[in-house]
């Protein structure tokens, strides 16, 4: 395994997250095994060809099966498989899986460039994490599909349209690395309307480019208070500024939009389930147990239809064309924070 905070190789970035050591020693566990495995091969038809060619004398005699070496070189391998698979599948769930407590900041794609959503409601280009804290980012695509690539975190993950994806990482030392778009997101000779789209406009995502700035918990604290541009409303009106903006509005929107009168935040039942302890349950419903993440939250509101919960009738109208994807943000950190 690489020591942690490794610098920069040949083919790899400087380390600069938790996860990155684990990455960096499979990938060149498979690098050099196939060098290995590369090197030998060419070696031995060499060897063979030379020690066989066609020469006056010399005839060829048909050999026989070698059991012992069929059978080595057949199971052989599948140790190594096996455990590449282990470490690989061990890796992607550590990855995938947000330790309790991360912070979390949504991350808004479109063609081309990025928008990060901090927890008090403040927004910029360029993405600002606190050293020594997990930070999920909570993903979506406004347009095309897109690919989160932070190679320094050792990170990527698909942002397709029409869903919520997630990543996470920890980073271990003050610093600033690249943020990419690891997918082709241009392409179309078109726009939505039927008109011819610019060179530019179609080739873009090249230009799909950020940084994430890693600072001290001090740093980080004093840029959140630079860009928290909807604390204003609270403050103008004699309100401290709260924690999370995102829950506040989504509290709002839960009154607004009449949610509460089939929704409690109680634990009671209305016409429709209680919000409390909904977050990260596992629901019953018309298509099996579900858990309750973003995406079914989203698909909840847009498509209440799809997946009927067990016990509650199918009355729930959609809100499709009548709420921003903003809005949904602000709901689903709303229905997070109404706990157990």
């Amino acid at each position: 395994m690489n020591a942690p905070n490794a610098p920069a190789t040949f083919q790899l970035p400087a380390q600069m997250s938790t996860i990155a050591p684990d990455v960096d020693s499979l990938y060149y566990f498979i690098y050099w095994l196939s060098v290995i495995l590369f090197v030998g091969v060419i070696v031995m038809m060499i060897y063979w060809a030379i020690k066989y060619r066609e020469r006056p004398g010399h005839h060829a005699i048909p050999t026989s099966h070698n059991i012992p070496m069929e059978i080595a070189w057949t199971v052989g391998p599948i140790f190594i498989l096996v455990y590449i698979f282990y470490k690989g599948f061990q890796g992607y769930l550590d990855a995938a899986i947000a330790p309790p407590g991360a912070m979390e900041i949504r991350v808004n794609a479109k063609q081309w460039g990025w928008e990060f959503v901090y927890p008090n409601g403040g927004s910029d280009n360029e993405l600002h994490v606190p050293v020594h804290k997990p930070v999920k980012l909570v993903m979506s695509s406004s347009d095309v599909i897109h690919s989160l690539f932070i190679p320094a975190m050792r990170i990527k993950r698909d942002v397709v349209p029409g869903r919520y994806a997630s990543e996470w990482f920890e980073a271990t030392h003050v610093g600033d690395a690249d943020i990419y778009c690891a997918e082709y997101c241009g392409g179309r000779s078109r726009d939505g309307r039927g008109d011819e789209l610019s060179y530019d406009q179609m080739t873009g995502h090249w230009s799909m480019h950020s940084i994430v700035h890693v600072q001290s918990e001090e740093g980080f604290s004093t840029y959140l208070l630079s860009i928290g541009d909807k604390c204003a409303s609270f403050t103008l009106g004699g309100q401290p500024c709260p924690t999370n903006v995102l829950v506040s509005e989504g509290e709002h929107l839960y009154a607004k939009k009449a949610c509460s009168g089939c929704h409690t935040t109680t634990g009671a039942s209305l016409v429709g389930p209680t919000w409390k302890g909904l977050w990260a349950k596992d629901e019953s419903t018309d298509h099996g147990l579900i858990h309750v993440d973003e995406n079914y939250i989203r698909e909840s509101i847009l498509n209440p239809q799809a997946k009927i919960v067990t016990g509650f009738p199918p009355t729930m109208p959609t809100f499709q064309g009548q709420i921003s994807d903003q809005e949904i943000d602000e709901i689903i950190a709303f229905i997070k924070s109404v706990k157990d």
